[in-house]
């Protein structure tokens, strides 16, 4: 059998005394996919940074192996490393906002991977980065290529780090999470082409996720990590059909059902502790059609320059949304279909059109929870500030002592303490992030919450806690919620209307 290009045996990585990683082993053949699964925190992504020349100095290693593509990763130099990664080792990366550059239109960062590591025309460099755009489904490549990273959907982003990162057809393809800002068709295509290339190429993949689920049907070999430790290994049909830990079961079954809507989901304690699932009820659609919030005629569109012309590319034509009292109406549709979009206007947080918009009471009081909670919280205020301004412009009335009794109310309602307000963000779990910006948009005592792909970012067994959270607010207060994700399972599940946009 010929050499491994991954070979890792015994290593273990600290961050001062704590152990992140402990006795991990992996070996990955060329044209083999091997997945390694597990929540946030549970040692996933840093043997990959490792093994990309990418983990922090803090970081101690010690390793019996460990080689890449046939060399020790450990003892690499810097110019070792530029001129392996990209064209030997590519990496994808869960966020891809960190990995593209803000104020570069997309086509020029593309062009820049093929200047720098091949000896391709200027014309043929352009062929080549439309013919990858348009390989992972970026529709319209030829218009895409003069976008900034900003007009584009989150998913749209996330394609064109795959695309940038397939471009020289590497050896090892290391996939840190890159699929869970795609929606399931642009997902299973993205999965698709990663495969292709795999077995088309011989190259090997190494897939980090927190989704048993989507790694199943892909991988060859899966590896199950729970806080640093290998709990589970196994091929990936063996270890998805009959799991043997109690960790493997429970990401399982934290996944929101095909059938039915019960409430509570379970959640990875009930099988950790051995606590045993709370008996659930079923989710039910309200009986009453009174109107919480009415759109008609939305429009949403934006500028498109060609040379010296301005035109506009419509995002939203005529659309017409109603939301009943205690209702939780799903927004879905593929990436770029605008359903982000669409929530934002009604809050003014882009620019749009209405024929009619009642928002049948107070304005305010429909609130907006966002995808990505680090980058909607203020990273150097504390958790008690940021709830403090927001009950100081809805609740005026309160004394300073009296917003701080009701914003520690609020950080228990969200299932966190009281001593949390004293913290900043960078003091939490994504999770727990999320859990904050909840408990913001909830100090404004909103009857109307709109969620804008607030779970897909988060491993199977937070999204539980946090879809239980919002449904259990939701009964609690009475609200009304419009629900935006990507994920047919998730909506449905939450949902008692959905309405699909294309």
């Amino acid at each position: 059998m010929p050499a491994p290009l991954v070979n890792i045996q015994g290593l273990n990585i600290f961050f001062k005394t704590t152990e992140v990683l402990s006795n991990f082993n992996l070996q990955i053949q060329a044209g083999e996919i091997v997945s390694v699964v597990g929540e946030s925190g549970s040692g996933k992504s840093i043997s990959a940074l490792m093994s990309m020349g990418l983990l922090s100095s803090k970081a101690a290693v010690n390793s019996t192996c460990a080689e890449v593509l046939g060399r020790s990763v450990l003892h690499l130099s810097v110019a070792d490393w530029q001129t392996l990664r990209g064209k030997e080792i590519a990496m994808i990366f869960q966020d891809p906002m960190t990995a593209l550059h803000p104020s570069i239109r997309i086509g020029k960062q593309l062009e820049e991977v093929l200047e720098t590591h091949t000896s391709l025309s200027g014309k043929q460099r352009k062929i080549k980065v439309l013919k990858a755009l348009e390989g992972v489904s970026i529709l319209q490549p030829e218009i895409s290529v003069n976008k900034y990273p900003h007009e584009m959907s989150g998913g749209q982003r996330q394609r064109v780090v795959i695309a940038m990162a397939m471009l020289l057809e590497p050896k090892l393809i290391i996939a840190d999470e890159p699929t869970t800002a795609l929606d399931k068709e642009v997902e299973a295509t993205v999965l698709e082409l990663l495969s292709k290339l795999v077995k088309e190429k011989g190259c090997a993949l190494w897939f980090i996720s927190h989704d048993l689920e989507v790694v199943s049907e892909f991988s060859d070999r899966v590896l199950v990590l729970y806080k640093g430790k290998t709990v589970e290994q196994g091929s990936a049909k063996e270890v998805f059909n009959t799991p043997k830990h109690p960790y493997t079961k429970g990401l399982l079954a934290c996944r929101p059902p095909k059938n039915g809507r019960p409430y509570p989901l379970p959640v990875l304690s009930d099988f950790l502790e051995g606590e045993g699932t709370l008996k659930a009820s079923e989710l039910a659609a309200p009986k009453v059609n009174t109107k919480a919030l009415y759109v008609e005629g939305l429009n949403i569109g934006y500028k498109v320059r060609k040379g010296w012309k301005t035109s506009i590319k419509w995002v939203v034509r005529d659309l017409d949304l109603q939301l009943n009292v205690g209702e939780t109406l799903g927004l879905i549709g593929p990436s770029g279909s605008g359903k982000s979009s669409v929530g934002r206007a009604v809050v003014d947080l882009v620019p749009a059109t209405f024929s009619i918009r009642n928002f049948e009471g107070n304005e305010g009081r429909v609130q907006f929870i966002f995808q990505d909670p680090s980058s909607a919280l203020n990273r150097s205020h504390t958790i008690g500030r940021i709830l403090d301004q927001v009950l100081s412009q809805h609740a005026p009335e309160f004394t300073p002592l009296g917003r701080k009794d009701k914003a520690s109310a609020l950080l228990q309602e969200v299932g966190l303490h009281p001593s949390d307000l004293a913290k900043k963000p960078k003091d939490f779990s994504g999770g727990q992030r999320q859990r904050i910006g909840i408990a913001r948009a909830l100090a404004a005592d909103p009857t109307v919450l709109i969620c804008d792909e607030s779970v897909s970012a988060l491993d199977v067994s937070v999204q539980a806690q946090v879809l239980n959270l919002l449904n259990g607010i939701k009964k609690n207060r009475g609200l009304s919620m419009i629900f935006i994700s990507h994920d047919p399972n998730v909506v449905r599940y939450m949902c008692d209307r959905i309405q699909r946009l294309d």
